[in-house]
C-alpha cells in the first residue's frame, strides 16, 4: 500500500500542550511526525461505515475522496451512489450507478445490482416508465437476482395495476430470497396483498354472479357444429350467447373476439371483440396472442390508446417478445408519445 506523507511542524501541537506542565524544560529541536493519508480503499470503508451510521456528510466526503483515488473503482461508485441516493441527489446517483452498470467488463451479476439500484432512483424521481426498462435490463443480465423481481413487482402493483403479473414476481423474488432474512417476510406479505387484490377483482366484476355454465357449455358445442359447417355467422351469435351465459368462460370469450375481429368490421363489432378480448386476458393473462391480437384490432382501428394499454400489460407478462414490443413502439408512436417510443426503441435493439 502507498503511503503519501507531509511534514507538520510541532509548533502547532506545542501551543496545545503549554501551560499543561508547571515545569519548564529546554526547547527540544522541531522533528518533522510522519502523517499517512487515507488510501482509497481506507476512504471508501470511512464512507461505507458512517453511512451504516447514518452521517451521511461525512459518508459524502469520504466517498468523493474515494472516486478521486479511485476514479475506476467500481465499488467506490457503486458507494458514492449510495450516499448520493441518501441525500436525494438522485442524477448524481443514477450517474454512478449507470457508469457501473454500462461496464461490460464487470460480472453480470455486479451490473445487475448497479441497474437495480438506478431503477430504485429513478422510481424515487417519479420516472416510472424508465425504471421499469431499467429493471427489465437488469433481469437480462441476472435472473436470479430477488430485488429486481421485488421491485418489478412494486412496480407492477402500486404503478401499473397489474396485480397479477405483480404476484408472480413477488413469489419469484421469495424463492430467490434468503428465508432468514427480514426483508422475506415483508416479500410474503406482498404476495399476501397482491392475491387479494385479484380476489377482489374478480368478486368485484359485475358479471361474477352471472355464470351459467351448463347453459354455456351446451351453446359452445352448438357454435363448434356450426363452425365446422362454416357457418360462421350462425357460429358467431352460438359464441356471444355462451360469452353471456358465462362471462368467465376463456374459451367463449376467445373465440367471440377471434371470430368477431374476423368478420365484423364495424366499429360495433370492434367494441364487442375488444370487450372479449379482454375477458380472454383476465381470464389467462399469460396467453401471448390475446394481448397481440386486440392490440392489432385496436391499431386498425386507430385506436391507440387502447393498443398502448394492452400491450403495456402483455410486456408486464413478456419484456421480450419482439413482436409486441414493436406493435407497443408503433402504437406509442402513433400516440403522439415519442420520447417513451424512443426509450422502448433502445431497449428492443439490445435485444436482437
Amino acid at each position: 500500500m502507498t503511503r503519501h506523507l507531509f511534514l507538520l511542524p510541532m509548533a502547532a501541537i506545542a501551543l496545545l500542550l503549554a501551560g499543561c506542565d508547571e515545569k519548564k524544560e529546554e526547547p527540544k529541536p522541531e522533528q518533522p511526525v510522519e502523517v499517512v493519508q487515507e488510501t482509497g480503499e481506507e476512504c471508501l470503508q470511512r464512507a461505507i461505515d458512517k453511512l451504516a451510521l447514518g452521517e451521511v456528510d461525512v459518508a459524502d466526503e469520504a466517498a468523493k475522496r474515494a472516486i478521486e483515488l479511485m476514479p475506476d473503482s467500481a465499488e467506490a461508485l457503486l458507494v458514492d451512489g449510495q450516499v448520493a441516493y441518501r441525500k436525494g441527489d438522485f442524477a448524481r446517483a443514477i450517474k454512478d450507478f449507470n457508469a457501473v452498470a454500462s461496464e461490460k467488463l464487470l460480472p453480470a451479476s455486479l451490473r445487475a445490482e448497479a441497474l437495480v439500484s438506478r431503477a430504485v432512483a429513478e422510481i424515487k424521481q417519479g420516472n416510472f416508465d424508465t425504471a421499469r426498462l431499467t429493471l427489465f435490463r437488469a433481469l437480462r443480465l441476472n435472473r436470479r437476482n430477488a430485488a429486481v423481481w421485488y421491485h418489478l413487482g412494486v412496480l407492477s402493483r402500486n404503478t401499473y395495476h397489474f396485480d397479477e403479473v405483480a404476484v408472480e414476481q413477488f413469489e419469484m423474488a421469495a424463492r430467490l430470497s434468503d428465508p432468514k432474512d427480514e426483508r422475506t417476510k415483508k416479500i410474503s406479505q406482498e404476495i399476501r396483498a397482491a392475491r387479494a387484490a385479484v380476489t377482489e377483482a374478480a368478486a368485484s366484476n359485475p358479471n361474477a354472479g352471472k355464470r351459467d355454465s351448463s347453459a354455456a357449455a351446451k351453446l359452445l358445442a352448438e357454435a363448434e357444429t356450426l363452425r365446422k359447417k362454416r357457418m360462421i355467422r350462425a357460429a358467431i351469435k352460438k359464441y356471444e350467447a355462451a360469452f353471456a351465459a358465462d362471462p368467465f368462460s376463456y374459451h367463449a370469450a376467445r373465440e367471440t373476439a377471434y371470430l368477431i375481429a374476423l368478420n365484423d368490421k364495424s366499429q360495433d363489432g370492434v367494441d364487442k371483440a375488444l370487450r372479449a378480448y379482454r375477458a380472454a386476458i383476465d381470464q389467462r393473462p399469460a396467453v401471448q396472442d390475446n394481448y397481440y391480437e386486440a392490440a392489432q384490432l385496436a391499431y386498425a382501428n386507430k385506436r391507440w390508446a387502447t393498443a398502448v394499454s394492452i400491450l403495456d400489460r402483455a410486456i408486464a407478462h413478456d419484456p421480450e417478445n419482439g413482436k409486441t414490443l414493436d406493435l407497443f413502439i408503433a402504437a406509442l408512436q402513433k400516440a403522439g408519445k415519442n420520447k417513451q417510443a424512443d426509450a422502448w426503441k433502445a431497449y428492443r435493439q439490445e435485444l436482437k
